[in-house]
């Protein structure tokens, strides 16, 4: 059998996909990608070698509602492309991980008949997965509470069997770190976070008499030399940067809070607010200070002041333990596996 596993737009919608895909190759005989050229899935495609196939999509603008009149008379257009390609390869079932990108490839299932399962990373359910999920055979999330429906079963967000593989050491090398000041990590998403980033900017004099600081800034990089202080703009072994990490500022999307607690590290999430966001990354970080696993500091809040304020709690703060599942992947795949070969 063969699956297309879609959604894109940032690496949260991604990443998820390539976690599963080993576990997807004991079941079945093709896995293919589709999803929008032009975004960085194309490029993360090409990095795990799975087969990418172009549909064109439109995004759901919650800055200019008058552009989202536009949507209706392009998205047919995008589902008879998404169609051609499930039929073109023989597809029977369509993973969808949400995002703009999803919405014309789970419409063209529907109506070939093809089954969906929808994943949700996040405490809620995204706009795309909200509309999916109506059609989908089976949903999926990460939380209990995102949805209710009776074909609704919850595991932790996939992550990669190599992340667990972990190797500090080789930080401490490459940057000549020591092993007596605190490592403190700052990571804004594969978007980058240029509020968090112009903060820590202002903070550094402060921030690096206490802490050997390893700033991973994305996009919003600004070249800056300071004593302690390391900038990159992105990192491919995310998981020795984390697992280095004495204590971690970071966003609160599903796939960094859950590699943060996967590897039980002490965090500080400022999780992004604004008029482009739907408050996921809010929910999120509510979620996981409330349960005890982290703690949160509102955007509206952030200055130099409450940020270093935090980080002192952080340093005292007790952390609950958090038990992830190596297993998880597999149960995952092992659920989509179940629908697809229940529909033959």
């Amino acid at each position: 059998m063969n699956i297309a596993l879609t959604g894109g737009g940032t690496a949260g919608h991604v990443m998820p996909n390539m976690a599963l895909l080993d576990d997807l190759y004991r079941y079945f005989d093709k896995v293919i990608y589709i999803g929008n050229k032009d975004k960085m899935e194309y490029d993360i495609c090409k990095k795990f070698q799975v087969p990418f196939y172009h549909c064109d999509s439109i995004k759901f603008d919650r800055n200019n509602m008058g552009k989202n009149l536009l949507i209706p008379f392009k998205l047919p257009s995008y589902i008879k492309e998404a169609k051609q390609i499930l039929k073109e390869c023989d597809i029977d079932i369509v993973f969808s991980k949400g995002g703009y990108v999803a919405m014309p490839v789970v419409y063209a299932a529907k109506s070939l008949g093809i089954p969906t399962v929808c994943h949700e990373s996040d405490y809620s359910l995204g706009l795309a997965n909200k509309l999916n999920s109506r059609f989908a055979k089976g949903i999926i999330t990460c939380f209990d509470g995102t949805c209710k429906k009776s074909n609704a079963k919850v595991f932790a967000n996939p992550i990669r069997k190599d992340f667990f593989d972990v190797h500090p050491q080789r930080i401490f090398d490459e940057y000549n770190l020591n092993r007596f000041t605190p490592i403190l990590l700052i990571m804004g998403g594969s978007l980058g976070a240029k509020a968090i980033n112009d903060v820590v900017y202002e903070s550094l004099d402060e921030l690096c008499r206490k802490y050997q600081v390893i700033h991973i800034c994305g996009n919003t990089l600004k070249p800056i030399e300071h004593k302690n202080y390391v900038q990159i703009k992105f990192a491919d072994n995310i998981q020795d940067y984390i697992a280095a990490g004495d204590l971690i500022i970071s966003r609160c999307g599903a796939g960094a809070s859950t590699e943060i607690n996967a590897l039980n590290k002490k965090a500080l999430y400022i999780p992004l607010r604004n008029k482009s966001s739907r408050g996921d990354q809010v929910l999120n970080a509510k979620y996981l200070t409330q349960n005890g696993y982290a703690l949160m500091l509102d955007e509206k809040d952030l200055n130099k002041e409450n940020l270093i304020k935090k980080l002192n709690q952080l340093s005292a703060f007790d952390k609950k333990i958090y038990a992830y599942d190596r297993n998880n992947n597999a149960k995952i795949v092992d659920f989509v596996s179940k629908i697809a070969y229940s529909t033959v």
